[in-house]
């Protein structure tokens, strides 16, 4: 059996491929929830949870998820295996916000506070711990900070909805949003160039 060719960096061409698949769903995702920002302001709160946007937020989460599992082909977050955990865990949390976006594209009425609260604390633990990962691997400079800077903007983001809603949907976009497009962008670099590994 042939083995499959590493790149300059020892990564696996195919996942290295594969990463960058995931990393083109991460930019789409992350371009969509920049525009949810700047819908969150044209159109306002409560409009901005209507059932068309709701399914631009399905699109972001998953845009998300990919944007992990892409991180994680990398192989750049140290232990592999908890770094395979954490971030398993922060894209079950997505998935299980998909899912929620889901059930109230079909019924606005949805009793979805758990679900939504339980996919957030998996986000966040998930990504927190893929993100002290991260600084323990190969990654020096900016991107292996990367993973720790959307978890720091979620956390602001999300302390905004129980001191003003208007707000924390606009900074839903536009400063999460910022936060995932600079992942994003990082992780397609990283597709593109590698990474240099700490000396």
């Amino acid at each position: 059996m042939t083995e499959t060719p590493l790149d300059a960096t020892g990564t696996r061409l195919d996942r290295r491929r594969a990463a960058a698949l995931a990393a083109v769903s991460c930019v789409a995702g992350a371009v969509l929830q920049l525009g949810y920002g700047v819908a969150a302001i044209a159109v306002g709160y409560p409009r901005i949870t209507e059932p068309a946007f709701e399914a631009v937020w399905l699109l972001v989460n998953l845009g998300m998820a990919g944007g992990l599992a892409g991180w994680l082909l990398l192989d750049v977050a140290w232990p592999r295996r908890l770094a395979l955990i954490a971030g398993g865990t922060a894209i079950a949390g997505q998935l299980l916000r998909v899912a929620v976006s889901i059930w109230l594209i079909a019924d606005q009425s949805a009793a979805v506070d758990g679900p939504i609260v339980a996919g957030i604390l998996l986000m966040f633990a998930g990504l927190g711990t893929l993100g002290v990962c991260t600084l323990r691997g190969p990654l020096t400079g900016w991107p292996s900070w990367a993973p720790l800077t959307t978890v720091a903007a979620g956390i602001v983001t999300a302390a905004w909805y129980s001191i003003d809603r208007p707000t924390h949907f606009v900074l839903l976009g536009l400063l999460w949003g910022t936060a995932w497009t600079a992942f994003a962008l990082t992780l397609r670099r990283l597709t593109v160039v590698g990474h240099v590994h700490k000396p």
